[in-house]
């Protein structure tokens, strides 16, 4: 019996002596050495935005600038509702007596009101302060100012929450306190 000129061939394939792998994908060294590709090249893509000059903040990838460029100064503008007592102090208004339970959508509406002048101001302070009427939680309060506070925000949260500057919009008195 003589082998065929296939014949060895298949035989020598069959027990792993070379020709194709039976599994019919690459090596593992190939598939790590791949791995290894795609992942220092994503590393590299991340960190891209630092060697930009200048820095470009751009989406997927980003230096987040907001934390990253310092600040000229520690001041912020806030719109606000705020109570008066009858000895003259002062107290936030929260939002769901500004008109909404969503802290954002009550600083729009103060916004807004401002922007649009002294009528619409007073507008809203007198249905801010029906709401203020209503709210027992409230009872010392005998006046709303709608107005425009600027704080030292570092200062503020180290105890000092009396505003740098202030613009007084709309003044209203609440109910017949």
């Amino acid at each position: 019996m003589s082998a065929g000129a296939g014949g060895g061939t298949a035989a020598s394939a069959a027990a792993g002596g070379g020709g194709a792998r039976p599994s019919g994908g690459p090596r593992l060294s190939e598939r790590k050495g791949y791995a290894y590709g795609v992942t220092a090249g994503l590393v590299l893509l991340m960190l891209a935005p630092l060697f930009r000059r200048p820095p470009v903040d751009s989406f997927p990838l980003s230096t987040y600038p907001m934390f990253s460029w310092g600040r000229h100064d520690a001041r912020t503008t806030v719109e606000r509702a705020v109570g008066v007592d009858s000895r003259g102090e002062r107290r936030p208004i929260p939002p769901r007596l500004v008109g909404s339970e969503e802290v954002l959508q009550a600083k729009a509406t103060l916004a807004h009101s401002i922007r649009q002048g002294a009528r619409a101001a007073r507008a809203l302070c007198r249905g801010v302060a029906a709401r203020v009427a209503e709210d027992d939680r409230y009872a010392d309060v005998v006046k709303v100012e709608i107005r425009t506070d600027t704080f030292d925000a570092v200062a503020f949260f180290d105890g000092h929450e009396t505003p740098i500057d202030s613009k007084l919009h709309a003044t209203c008195k609440v109910g017949a306190r």
